[in-house]
């Protein structure tokens, strides 16, 4: 009996043809295997230096109904708002040299006089506002530069650090495009041990620099707390 030939040795031609073949799959899946592990690896790295979505958002912050107290510090002075937020509605009272108790909705602001207890429109005394919107923080986190990460041995709490270029901010949120030798401004979320922001740390020294030069500090302290806990606010006589 004739034992059949193997078709390889029969035809060198066609083995060469095969293993060329072969050669040419098995190097794509090793370049698409490399890719995508190396996609998967960009993606670990930018998520975790962005800090920002995956270890904490600002979504409660959205819903516009919490507790805040506002610290801001701007050459030596000192000014807190202390308040509520609910809906369009706001109620703080501003403590400084003089505290007065403001209530704001939409757009519009009354101030309360101490004496007289009436209101009378005025306008918003928090210049930083912008500050507090949050879709505008979000661009300070997405277009800022993740720094670092600091955990506390109470564990009770995480800060991440980031740094934003003053023309990041002029473009991103002021929609200005200036040519600038770029100073940093500071960025810190703190976070509590379950995953909620508590707190938003500001050094905007060198982005208020760029509006008025005799600025020497501009820092805030945001802080917030009772998320969805306040039903109401009504104007307080």
């Amino acid at each position: 009996m004739n034992k059949r030939g193997n078709v390889f040795e029969d035809n060198p031609d066609l083995k060469r043809i095969v293993f060329f073949a072969f050669y040419i799959v098995f190097f794509v899946f090793i370049v698409i295997l490399l890719r995508s592990g190396l996609k998967n690896n960009n993606t670990s790295y930018n998520r975790y230096n962005s800090g920002f979505n995956k270890s904490f958002s600002l979504k409660a912050m959205k819903n516009n109904n919490y507790h805040f107290n506002y610290i801001l510090e701007k050459n030596n002075n000192k000014t807190i708002f202390d308040g509520t937020k609910y809906n369009n509605k706001e109620e703080f009272l501003m403590s400084g040299n003089t505290s007065l108790y403001y209530y704001g909705e939409d757009d519009n602001y009354f101030v309360r006089d101490n004496n007289t207890l009436s209101y009378t429109n005025t306008v918003n005394p928090i210049e930083f506002s912008k500050f507090l919107d949050p879709s505008n923080l979000d661009k300070l986190f997405i277009h800022g530069t993740y720094i670092s990460r600091t955990e506390y041995l109470s564990g009770k709490e995480v800060d991440y650090n980031y740094e934003i270029a003053t023309s990041s901010i002029l473009r991103s949120i002021d929609s200005i495009n200036a040519d600038l030798d770029d100073n940093v401004n500071k960025v810190v979320a703190k976070v509590d041990e379950d995953g909620k922001l508590f707190e938003i740390d500001l050094d905007l020294t060198n982005y208020y620099k760029y509006y008025d030069s005799s600025i020497e500090e501009y820092k805030l302290v945001l802080t917030y707390s009772k998320y969805n806990e306040i039903t109401d606010i009504k104007i307080n006589k």
